[in-house]
């Protein structure tokens, strides 16, 4: 297993020294920084951390970033208040004393002024928060970081089963979509319903096998539901 902390855009050079630092206090080594300001400052607050920077995947555009949660098993998102805009993207699913490390898990950290974008919680199968006092709900993003460890190293366990990757779900949530798209469903429903799948096969932990089975449900159903649809225009034209 391994657990994987992410970092988006951080703008603050002191904070991400002080992630590191912190991972390290609960034995967590493994850092990923996508468009983070990395500098020297950084490695003063990490302290005896600095292997940890060292180690650290650095990723600067999207399409690396892609790739790299493609890979994760389970990917969770970090949010601290509910947005006006599509309240269903960053609605709470888990707290922090609820995750559980499977396969290749990986924990996005928001930028620290307005967090992650909501094109980002989409990709996520379960979205944390931190409960807070409402009238100061944000939280710094090392404190952050320091709580959701915290609690994850209380129940941290070793599994080696073979757990589907994000890109194996979005395999079948692609799939899932086709046949929805056969069907009379409606289409303003689709990128919504798509994300409640996406959540729920995240939080199942679906095996590589269990992927497959499913995969295969959903496209023979969609091949059934065009046969059906051929057939009724044949008989139609006889008529």
């Amino acid at each position: 297993m391994e657990l994987l902390i992410v970092l988006v855009e951080a703008k603050i050079p002191e904070n991400i020294g002080f992630v590191a630092r912190v991972m390290k206090n609960f034995g967590f080594k493994s850092l990923c920084l996508y468009k983070c300001n990395l500098n020297e400052k950084s490695y003063i607050t990490a302290s005896h951390a600095k292997d940890v920077l060292n180690n650290a995947i650095i990723l600067n555009n999207k399409r690396e970033f892609d790739e790299l949660l493609s890979k994760c098993n389970l990917i969770v998102c970090t949010t601290g208040v509910s947005s006006s805009d599509e309240k269903y993207l960053r609605k709470p699913t888990f707290k922090p004393n609820e995750i559980k490390v499977v396969g290749k898990t990986a924990i996005l950290f928001g930028r620290e002024d307005f967090g992650l974008l909501n094109e980002e919680l989409e990709r996520c199968h379960i979205v944390v928060t931190i409960p807070t006092s409402e009238e100061y709900p944000v939280m710094n993003i090392s404190h952050a970081v320091a709580i959701i460890l915290y609690e994850i190293s209380k129940n941290y366990r070793e599994c080696d089963k073979d757990f589907a990757t994000s890109k194996d779900i979005e395999v079948l949530i692609t799939n899932i979509e086709d046949m929805l798209k056969s069907t009379w469903y409606p289409k303003h429903r689709i990128r919504k319903t798509m994300m409640a799948f996406r959540r729920v096969f995240g939080r199942a932990m679906l095996t590589r096998r269990e992927v497959l089975t499913l995969n295969g449900v959903f496209r023979k159903t969609k091949r059934y539901i065009e046969k059906l649809r051929k057939d009724n225009l044949k008989t139609n034209k006889k008529i």
